[in-house]
């Protein structure tokens, strides 16, 4: 019993001396779920995962990638590939080392936009911080106006975005251009080995335009990186000349003609500076404005208590009543109107029509 109880002790004794030999030659490298790291930073062992053990901690400052533009992905094998040739193929730190996780996801750092122009250009990192942080800000600040006709056809990011909203203004191409911020006109700059993919994330026909930038490797996506397009359209404008108060009879003396480039929202409302003359302001507008539609006072055709012939067509047949208009109205106003019958108040009937003209009204 003696001797079967000591046999036991042994062979307890034995297996763990082993654990204890494999835990104290094994290191672990545990990677992240994910990391943020700045734009165009070394990414070492230390940043993507937890080390475990002296070989991991020595190998901490190993390079295993560089930050890209955007998010990607660093997988487990690519991390044993890195410590493999650490220091060659039968590298004494590669099988002390083990890697636990199938992969990291690496994204840029929050609040670091500018720095895509940044990192593309090596000597504006050799300048200095100071330099770095003034080129981020001239980066970030600075728009482009493009010529869309210009990248048309273009086989690049640019290109594609260009000829996705020419398609959309097609009937005023010749007076589109495109507002880009350059820190996101980089990002439209194609880079070698990358083939491009552009999705649009909001409506094309309107004043701000956001795309999808997306880079692939191969199969494999590089990076995502949005951006913004403000549509411009070239328009002739009237800027008032000097503060001129609501009521004013505009004339020459009051306003200059221009061409600017506006969004589509305001570009719809100014108005022609050929067709302002003798125009009345409905409100006050200081120096340098813009004359929009919506500042002019509209001539009154219709006024309340006008009798006014009403028109109703249903297909082939046209109706005409008279009715009597319940408020005042300009072209194109839909008003209130009532018809009167011989019995007054009773045999009264309310509608409502759209003034076509001095006393006439159409039922749409």
């Amino acid at each position: 019993m003696t001797a079967v109880r000591n046999s036991f002790i042994l062979v307890l004794t034995m297996i763990i001396c082993v654990v204890d030999a494999s835990a104290a030659g094994t290191s672990t490298a545990t990677l992240r779920s994910s990391v943020r790291v700045a734009h165009g930073a070394v990414i070492t062992l230390a940043d993507i995962a937890t080390l475990d053990g002296e070989q991991a901690q020595s190998a901490g400052t190993l390079e295993i990638a560089r930050a890209e533009s955007g998010a990607f992905e660093i997988s487990a094998e690519q991390v044993r590939q890195k410590l493999a040739a650490h220091a060659g193929a039968t590298s004494s730190t590669q099988a002390l080392i083990t890697v636990r996780g199938e992969r990291v996801v690496v994204r840029p750092s929050r609040g670091r936009a500018g720095e895509v122009a940044l990192a593309m250009d090596p000597d504006s990192r050799a300048t200095g911080a100071s330099s770095a942080s003034a080129t981020r800000a001239a980066v970030k600040d600075t728009n482009t106006l493009v010529d869309p006709k210009l990248h048309v056809g273009a086989s690049t990011p640019l290109g594609i975005v260009c000829e996705m909203l020419l398609n959309t203004w097609d009937t005023q191409r010749a007076a589109l251009r495109l507002e880009i911020k350059d820190a996101d006109l980089q990002q439209l700059t194609p880079r070698a080995g990358l083939r491009y993919e552009i999705a649009a994330k909001s409506a094309l026909r309107s004043d701000r335009v956001d795309f999808e930038v997306i880079a692939y490797t191969g199969t494999k996506i590089t990076s995502r990186e949005r951006i913004r397009v403000l549509p411009k359209l070239e328009s002739s404008v009237a800027i008032i000349t000097a503060d001129t108060r609501r009521g004013a009879h505009l004339d020459a003396a009051c306003v200059r003609s221009e061409t600017r480039f506006l969004a589509p929202s305001i570009a719809a409302r100014v108005v022609e500076p050929n067709s302002i003359a003798d125009s009345v302001l409905a409100r006050t507008l200081p120096e340098g404005s813009i004359v929009e539609s919506d500042d002019l006072a509209r001539e009154v055709t219709v006024h309340r208590n006008d009798r006014v012939i009403v028109r109703r067509e249903i297909g082939m047949i046209a109706v005409e009543l008279e009715a009597v208009a319940l408020e005042d109205g300009s072209m194109g106003d839909i008003i209130a109107l009532e018809t009167r019958g011989a019995g007054r108040g009773r045999d009264s009937k309310a509608l409502s029509a759209e003034v076509v003209g001095r006393g006439r009204a159409v039922v749409r």
